[in-house]
C-alpha cells in the first residue's frame, strides 16, 4: 500500500546533515512534535519535527510589503507562494540487516520523500511494550504509550511541573497501572509520602464510574505513627540532633545500647522516659543535664514509644500501595524524621530481601531532598540520596514528585534516569532541569513551558526518544482536594446554613 508523502527534504544552510534537516510540507500536515520517517541508505531513518515555519517570498520583504500593502493580494500570485517549511531532528536508524537501531551518522539526500512514522515502527523505535505501564496517547500519532516498568522505575523516575499542571493527576494514573498490574507479570510495593494527602482516595471505596483501589491501599494516619526507641541508631541520632558534641553522642548512644541488651535478654521493650531515667543515675552530670534538655525537645514530637507502628512488613507488599499521609503532621522536624526513618528501613530491609521490590514515591520532594539547607533541617535527605544512588541494584525505586525543580538536590535528579515533565514556566526550574537531564535538547525545553494542563514530555531511560503525551483519563475517584475554588465556597456555606439550621431545631 502506498503512503502519502508529508514533504520533501530541501537542501538549506545547515543541512539536510546527520543532526538536522528541513523539508516542505505538501499539504499542512505536519505538527511540532510529530515524528516522521524517511528511507536511509541503511535502513529507515526516524526524525522529530521540531518546529514548522510558513513562509511566503511575496513578505520576505518589509519594506516591499509596506510600500504595495493590500494591493499585493491584488495583483501578485500570493497565496500559490505561501508553504510550510518543517525543520527535524533525525533521532536514529533502523537497520533493515539487522533488526538493530543505530544513530544516524550519514545525511539523507535532498529531494527524499518524507512520511509520518508507521505505528509499528514509532513503537519498537521509543521502546514500547504492549504490556507495559499505560500512561497516555502519543500526540499526533494513534499509539498508546505503554513504557516498560523497569526502565520507568528501576533507574528511578522524577516527575516535575508547576502547581496546577496535572503533577498529582500523572502521579495517579501511574499508581493505577502499577496496582493494575498481574501477578504473573511482577507486582511491586508501592509506597507514598503523601505530604497533603492527594492520594488518600484510594482507601475510600469508590462507586461506578470509578474503579474501586481501597482493597489494595493502606492509608496511615502519619500523625499516629510511633517509631521504637530501641531503633534510635547513633546515625539516627546524629541526623536527628546534629548539633550533639561527641561526649553527648556517646553518651546517649551507650545509653539506648545498654537498654536494647536489656530489652534482648528478657526485660522488655523500652520508651524515652527509660532513656530520661538512665540519664539521671549518669555519672557524668553535666552531659546528662544538656541530654534531658534535649530529650525533651524529642519528646515533644510525640513520635517515639516502646514499639513500632506501622511494621515494615505491613507497608511493604507485592501489588499494594500503602500511603503514608502526612497531611496533620504540624512539626516539620517530625515529617522529616519519619520520611527518613521509614525510607531508611525498608531500603535496608530491601537489600536483606525481607520485602518485595518497591517504589518509593515522594511527594514535595524538595522539602525532603533539597539542594541547599543545614542538616538539621533536611534530615531525610541522606537516605534518599543514597537510595537514589544505590536503589537500583537491590530493587528499590524512587519515584520524586515536585513543584520546584531548583530546590531539588541535583545529585538526586541526575540519578533519575527518566523525567516526567507538565507544563513549567520558572527559566530557573527550566534551567535546572536542563542541566540533570542529558536527555533534554533546547527545543524540547522551550516546549516544556506552552504545555498545556495533562500535557507530559517524557525523556531518559523509559523511552527511545523524547516525546510528548497525553496523560490518559483517570480511573479512580478524584482527591478530595481536586475542587475548585467557587466548589470549596458552596460547599462552606451549605455546611455553615445546616449547621445553623440543626442549631435552630436544637433550640
Amino acid at each position: 500500500m502506498n503512503r502519502e508523502s508529508l514533504g520533501t527534504i530541501v537542501s538549506s544552510i545547515d543541512g539536510p546533515s546527520p543532526s538536522v534537516l528541513s523539508f516542505v510540507v505538501n499539504e499542512g500536515k505536519v505538527h511540532k512534535g510529530m515524528f516522521i520517517e524517511l528511507d536511509y541508505s541503511e535502513g529507515t531513518m526516524v526524525c522529530l519535527v521540531e518546529d514548522v515555519i510558513k513562509t511566503n517570498r511575496y513578505f520576505e520583504r518589509p519594506d516591499s510589503v509596506k510600500t504595495i500593502g493590500s494591493e499585493l493580494e491584488k495583483n501578485f500570485p500570493v497565496s500559490d507562494w505561501e508553504f510550510l517549511l518543517g525543520k527535524a531532528r533525525p533521532l536514529g536508524v533502523f537497520v533493515e540487516s539487522s533488526g538493530n537501531i543505530q544513530r544516524s551518522t550519514f545525511p539523507p539526500s535532498p529531494g527524499t520523500k518524507v512520511f509520518k512514522a508507521k505505528d509499528e515502527n514509532l513503537k519498537k523505535f521509543l521502546a514500547l511494550q504492549e504490556n507495559g505501564l499505560h500512561l497516555g496517547s502519543i500526540n499526533f500519532h494513534d499509539v498508546l504509550l505503554k513504557v516498560n516498568l523497569s526502565k520507568l522505575l528501576q533507574k528511578h523516575l522524577a516527575v516535575l511541573a508547576m502547581s496546577g499542571a496535572g503533577k498529582s493527576y500523572c502521579v495517579s494514573v501511574l499508581l493505577e497501572e502499577l496496582l493494575l498490574r498481574k501477578k504473573e507479570d511482577g507486582q511491586i510495593a508501592v509506597i507514598v509520602f503523601d505530604t497533603h494527602g492527594e492520594y488518600t482516595c484510594f482507601g475510600e471505596s469508590a462507586n461506578s464510574p470509578y474503579k474501586d483501589f481501597s482493597s489494595v491501599t493502606k492509608v496511615i494516619d502519619a500523625s499516629k505513627i510511633k517509631i521504637a526507641s530501641s531503633k534510635l541508631t547513633p546515625w539516627m541520632i546524629s541526623n536527628i540532633l546534629p548539633d550533639l558534641s561527641a561526649p553527648q553522642k556517646r553518651e546517649l548512644s551507650s545509653i539506648i545500647s545498654r537498654l536494647s541488651n536489656e530489652m534482648k535478654s528478657g526485660v522488655g521493650p523500652f520508651d524515652l522516659s527509660a532513656v530520661r531515667a538512665e540519664l539521671g543515675v549518669s555519672q557524668n552530670q553535666k552531659t546528662a543535664e544538656t541530654l534531658l534538655g534535649i530529650l525533651s525537645e524529642i519528646e515533644d514530637l510525640d513520635l517515639f514509644s516502646k514499639i513500632d507502628y506501622p511494621a515494615v512488613s505491613d507497608i511493604a507488599k507485592p501489588g499494594q500501595l500503602c500511603v503514608i499521609d502526612l497531611s496533620k503532621v504540624i512539626s516539620d522536624k517530625k515529617k522529616q524524621i519519619i520520611v527518613s526513618y521509614f525510607s531508611n528501613k525498608l531500603f535496608n530491609d530491601r537489600r536483606q530481601k525481607r520485602i518485595p521490590p518497591f517504589a518509593l514515591f515522594v511527594e514535595e520532594a524538595h522539602n525532603f531532598i533539597p539542594e541547599t539547607t543545614s542538616k538539621g533541617v533536611a534530615i531525610a535527605k541522606a537516605t534518599l540520596r543514597t537510595i537514589a544512588r544505590e536503589g537500583r541494584k537491590f530493587g528499590a525505586a524512587l519515584v520524586v514528585i515536585s513543584q520546584r525543580p531548583k530546590r531539588l538536590d541535583t545529585t538526586t535528579l541526575a540519578n533519575c534516569n527518566t523525567n516526567i515533565i507538565l507544563r513549567i514556566t520558572n527559566p530557573y526550574d527550566l534551567d535546572h532541569i536542563k542541566q540533570s537531564s542529558e536527555g533534554l535538547d533546547q527545543s524540547s525545553i522551550n516546549s516544556i513551558s506552552s504545555l498545556r494542563v495533562g500535557e507530559a514530555l517524557i525523556v531518559g531511560e523509559a523511552i527511545g526518544a523524547p516525546t510528548f503525551f497525553k496523560v490518559r483519563l483517570r480511573t479512580s475517584q478524584p482527591s478530595k482536594h481536586e475542587v475548585t475554588l467557587e466548589e470549596a465556597a458552596k460547599r462552606f456555606s451549605e455546611q455553615k446554613q445546616k449547621n445553623e439550621d440543626e442549631l435552630s431545631s436544637f433550640l
